[in-house]
């Protein structure tokens, strides 16, 4: 089930809800590695997952969420035997920061403890059967949106930095690698050099844990930073493409449209909203990360 809230109106600057949504995950599945213009709140129903930020891996279980920010590299996977239900919401507003840190949450403590889940359930169905765009309906997911921050406040943040196993180590390390240098024409055996391992070893680490390769990580990362600069700049398309670590427009287009369905001007003339617009959906929605 997915929806967003559609605020036509603007009440509110200081505190709105974007979209939201509620999912049950399949096997292993996975999204990101992505970045959002905006905040977006998941939070685990059933079953469990993984969640890395900040070269971190965070394991997420029933009754916690994570808080992604914006300009944000995130990557986040359910579990293979026991898949996540969660539910998201995202939100804006110059009080956005002041809220979050009344609940014990920024960039750098992401995760949220909260036992009231079948609340908060609740409140995002109830803003989902409230979605279309009316004053009425404004007013009231906005009420409901302070509604799920109540709830959020009367639980603890998982503040401190969790044990990591040692392929997690390793995955958080290569990832550091290809936030650094993607730009560059790094290969998979750059990647194991720097995380000390063989190419072979690291590729069985990847595909254990995330259940996809080094290789398939770094495509998506490159893709990622290019529907960023080709929805935020004006630069040719050759020169994203370059910037992004291929060597010629033609395997950077074959590449993107594998990932989103569209070439890269396509995308741009979709995706791209006008200066000083706020984003009202999900940009990557509709893409197979």
């Amino acid at each position: 089930m997915y929806t967003f809230v559609q605020m036509k109106y603007q009440t509110n600057q200081h505190f709105y809800p974007l979209f939201c949504g509620y999912q049950t995950c399949d096997s292993s599945y996975s999204f990101g590695p992505a970045v959002r213009d905006y905040h977006l709140l998941h939070f685990c129903i059933s079953g469990k997952g993984q969640f890395f930020s900040n070269d971190i891996c965070y394991d997420i279980c029933e009754g916690q969420g994570f808080l992604i920010s914006p300009k944000q590299l995130t990557f986040y996977q359910a579990d293979a035997v026991h898949p996540w239900t969660y539910l998201w919401i995202a939100f804006e507003g110059d009080m956005v920061k002041k809220y979050l840190s009344l609940c014990g949450l920024s960039i750098n403590t992401p995760i949220i403890q909260c036992p009231q889940k079948d609340r908060l359930q609740q409140i995002i169905l109830d803003m989902i059967a409230h979605g279309s765009a009316t004053v009425s309906n404004e007013l009231y997911n906005q009420g409901l949106l302070y509604q799920f921050f109540s709830l959020l406040a009367q639980s603890p943040s998982l503040a401190s930095r969790p044990e990591e196993n040692i392929d997690n180590q390793y995955i958080a390390k290569a990832i550091e690698y290809i936030r650094f240098n993607y730009q560059a024409q790094i290969t998979v055996q750059d990647i194991a050099d720097y995380v000390s391992l063989n190419r072979s070893y690291l590729t069985t680490v990847f595909q254990k844990n995330l259940h996809f390769s080094p290789q398939q990580f770094l495509i998506r990362h490159r893709i990622t930073k290019a529907t960023e600069m080709l929805v935020e700049t004006d630069h040719l398309i050759q020169n994203i493409a370059s910037s992004c670590g291929y060597a010629n427009e033609l395997s950077f287009a074959k590449a993107f449209k594998k990932v989103t369905g569209l070439i890269p001007s396509e995308y741009r003339k979709k995706k791209r909203i006008p200066p000083n617009t706020i984003r009202r959906e999900d940009p990557h929605k509709d893409e197979s990360f």
